[in-house]
């Protein structure tokens, strides 16, 4: 798979820079090119975003409002519009309106409403719930009605106390709560796009406040007791108090109690493995209580660090009703492949099961990595 960064490369910076050509006449292009492929080569995405942001704000006028009016004119009008900007093209667009727009409220509420129909404006909100809190607050609880399922998504995104890459707000954890007033409006948006924003904000609520989560979620389900897109909301939103084996997410969501389960077995099919192949499993799981009983079975890998400690990472399994004394053989597979966003290390690792959110003891094995280049 091509590496993220490369969305910025310079065929495509140019791109941009020519449809910022044929919005703004004084553009200068060769300005605007001069050692730019070779200064991108060495950035990753983020820094190459900054540095053609960097670029395109040299080149147009410095006040913000007609700054920002020559923006828009290069975003795709729809979705046959092919010169258009739109996707990852639009990010340095939406940084320059959060670098210059603080001063310039309506100016840059309207750039940043027109650009997230062509890539989300999540990032580029941020700066103003930090500075102008109430006032975008105002302008978010007023794009819930927006008929772009993408405007009203922002909404529920770009106020996430804790976004990835967005930086976290966490004053908005606090008392009295300003953003779930906008979840109240959006937690049944027609929208799947939208609902999944509202259940990720959800989520980062329920690492500082679980029982407001819960409570939240009962309510919305007691209301509206037969809407099958509000309950996969909610076990999106539950996510991590699930893996944590909270005991008000377990009951929210059906799942009895751990200590009726019984592990009767489980081995690994390896002792060691390869950095590039898989683990495989097998667990018999049984239910001793008299009751059916509703079971997540979970799992976490437990990595080993750079100082030899182990780190678990919560892996999501699967889930079955059992009948009472009835027997549920799981058999599957774990993928130990290089990902971008971890660093592996040779040695000692673990297998844990996690039943209903109990872990029960791990069973170890080593990973081998082949340093040859």
């Amino acid at each position: 798979m091509e590496p993220c960064k490369n969305s910025f490369s310079y065929p495509n910076a140019r791109r941009i820079a020519e449809r910022l050509k044929r919005a703004h006449a004084g553009f200068s292009l060769p300005r605007f090119s001069k050692g730019l492929e070779d200064a991108l080569e060495t950035l990753e995405l983020k820094q190459r975003m900054h540095l053609i942001a960097d670029r395109i704000e040299a080149g147009l006028p410095a006040h913000p409002p007609e700054l920002f009016a020559i923006l828009v004119k290069t975003l795709a009008i729809d979705a046959t519009d092919t010169t258009g900007l739109r996707g990852f093209l639009v990010w340095p667009l939406t940084e320059i309106v959060a670098r210059r727009g603080l001063p310039h409220f309506a100016e840059a509420m309207a750039a940043v409403g027109e650009m997230t129909k062509c890539f989300t404006g999540e990032f580029a909100i941020r700066p103003f719930l930090r500075h102008h809190r109430e006032r975008t607050l105002k302008q978010l609880h007023a794009w819930c009605d927006h008929p772009d399922e993408h405007v009203r998504r922002l909404v529920s995104e770009g106020s996430r106390p804790l976004l990835p890459w967005g930086g976290n707000l966490p004053e908005l954890l606090e008392l009295p709560h300003p953003t779930l007033g906008l979840l109240e409006k959006l937690h049944r948006d027609p929208s799947d796009y939208v609902r999944l924003s509202v259940s990720n904000h959800l989520n980062d609520f329920s690492k500082h406040h679980p029982s407001l989560v819960i409570e939240t979620l009962a309510r919305w389900r007691k209301n509206a007791p037969e809407d099958a897109r509000l309950e996969r909301l909610a076990r999106h939103a539950c996510r991590t108090l699930l893996k944590g084996g909270h005991a008000g997410a377990l009951e929210l969501h059906g799942y009895g109690s751990a200590k009726a389960l019984e592990l009767e077995n489980f081995v690994l099919a390896e002792k060691a493995v390869s950095l590039g192949g898989h683990l495989g499993y097998r667990l018999v799981i049984r239910n001793t209580s008299r009751r059916a009983l509703r079971v997540m079975f979970d799992y976490a890998i437990l990595h080993r660090k750079a100082n030899g400690t182990l780190s678990p990472k919560v892996f999501k399994g699967r889930v079955k009703e059992l009948a009472p004394g009835e027997r549920w053989e799981i058999i599957g597979r774990h993928p130990l492949k290089p990902v971008t966003t971890r660093v592996y290390h040779a040695g000692r690792h673990g297998f844990e099961p996690r039943l209903n959110g109990r872990a029960f003891p791990q069973v170890e094995f080593m990973l081998h990595i082949d340093k040859r280049p």
